[in-house]
């Protein structure tokens, strides 16, 4: 078994179902801006990745029309707190503790911009888990997953063969393998086992407690 110092995880379906605020919101800005929508379940795959690829590809949202949805959607999902209607998956709590106790660094890494993650977090009671919590923004350099593990192993000090990511989607086991580091999919969150089949994931989880088959010294309650 490979030896870690880091963990990071993913934020909206890995640590937290944020899938009522999310997907919302996102209703909300394709009725302002004139776009129709089908139904809830349809819009699951807009979780997860970059807000642009969710109206761009899961919504067919015009790319001119791209930044006006992402305003007015975070205007509904930060400014008028739609991400307080997100839940923390059972078992999180347990196996973020485990991590802490086994000497385990544990940081977030999410396409969320940087302040809604964080005041998410704190709602919820996670926040004092995590040693960092980094997110997206619109420096280039933040943009996508890849730059956000980049940004956050440098505030680590941690090399990317030192650090695994935990996350449900292929847009992290793509960060993370365009960066050297180690992915495990999270099957209780959002995505599916078959998007990870293109990519070296260490192993898959079908509940948090199954993470820590794949680190050494952790063993959720």
């Amino acid at each position: 078994m490979k030896t870690y110092s880091t963990v990071l995880f993913d934020l909206d379906g890995t640590l937290i179902d944020t899938s009522e605020g999310v997907i919302g919101s996102a209703f909300y800005a394709l009725e302002t801006l004139g776009y129709p929508h089908g139904g809830f379940r349809d819009y699951l795959p807009f979780l997860g990745p970059p807000l642009s690829y969710g109206f761009g590809v899961v919504c067919g949202v015009k790319e001119s029309d791209i930044p006006r949805a992402i305003q007015i959607f975070r205007g509904r999902y930060i400014g008028e707190e739609w991400y307080l209607r997100s839940a923390v998956y059972d078992g999180i709590p347990e196996l973020l503790a485990a991590l802490r106790r086994a000497g385990y660094r544990v940081a977030v890494t999410t396409s969320k911009v940087q302040e809604a993650a964080e005041k998410i977090l704190k709602r919820l009671g996670l926040f004092d888990f995590f040693d960092l919590v980094v997110g997206s923004s619109d420096d280039p350099g933040r943009a996508t997953k890849a730059g956000v593990l980049r940004t956050a192993l440098g505030l680590l000090g941690v090399g990317p063969g030192d650090a695994v990511l935990v996350g449900d989607r292929y847009f992290d086991a793509e960060g993370a393998a365009a960066e050297g580091v180690d992915c495990i999919a999270a099957l209780w969150g959002f995505g599916e086992k078959e998007e990870f089949d293109p990519y070296p994931v260490v192993g898959c989880a079908d509940t948090p407690a199954e993470v820590g088959a794949f680190l050494p010294n952790v063993g959720a309650e």
